[in-house]
Parts: structure tokens; sequence; C-alpha cells
């Protein structure tokens, strides 16, 4: 029998790492906005133009905003915790997987499969466990 509880446990814990999630895009954000050239020698990857890192960071904090809501009301947003996880963390990880490994760009870059294969994955069991108790009450299986 699922306990109704357990689905609440549940939403904290996928609002916990999707929180996680996003201040850890953020401590890449920052830097790269404003110390592109730190951030990146980090990581040991090559920058000859400012302008593109700076601007990734600006759309990795613009998406990182988008995570918000479902951490609020994941029932009401629900879309959106299931975005964040397909196509968002998941399609971050592959590219960044290919990158380094298909086109030979830096290892610093596996950061990024490190970083959104991780919380892409932990919020995907999250959501279907869920949406499994979710569907447990609904026939009639919860408490």
């Amino acid at each position: 029998m699922s306990d109704p509880r357990s689905i609440s446990k549940w939403k904290a814990r996928h609002a916990i790492l999707v929180v996680i999630g996003i201040l850890l895009n953020f401590a890449f954000v920052i830097p790269l906005l404003f110390w592109p050239e730190w951030i990146l020698g980090l990581f040991q990857i090559p920058v000859t133009q400012l302008i593109w890192p700076r601007f990734s960071g600006l759309l990795l904090g613009i998406l990182s905003i988008f995570y918000i809501p479902a951490t609020i009301d994941i029932d009401r947003y629900r879309i959106f915790a299931w975005l964040a996880v397909f196509p968002s963390r998941s399609l971050g990880a592959v590219f960044f997987f290919i990158a380094v490994f298909v086109f030979g760009q830096p290892n610093g870059f596996l950061i990024g499969v490190l970083l959104d294969g991780s919380i892409g994955f932990l919020t995907l069991v999250c959501l279907i466990r869920i949406v499994r108790l979710e569907q447990d009450v609904a026939n009639g299986r919860g408490t």
C-alpha cells in the first residue's frame, strides 16, 4: 500500500534536488558572466572570444529560472518538472559527452555530463516514484 505521506516526501526530495541543481548551475552562471577566463581556465577550456561564454552563462541562468516553478508546486507545474529532465538535463549531458568523446573537446566539459547527468537522473527517479505512488492512490492501493 502506498502512503500518501511518502508522495509528499518524494515531492520534497525532488524540490531539494532541483534547488541543488539550480545552485550548481549558478556556480557556473556568475563566473561565466563576470569572470569567464577564470572559470574556463579552471577546467582548462581555451577561450578566444569572451562574449560566447558570457552568453552561455546568461542562457544557463535563464534556463535555471524555469526550473523554479516545479519546486514550488510540482502538481501545478508538473510539465516543467519533466521538461527539466527531458530535454534540458538529459540533452545537456549528451551534448557535453558527445563534444568530448566524439568531437575531441577538452575534458573540462565533462563537468556538464556530471552535473546535468546526475541531477537529471536523480530528479527522474523522483518523478517516476511520484507518478507510481499517485497511480497507486488513484487505483485504491494507497492508504
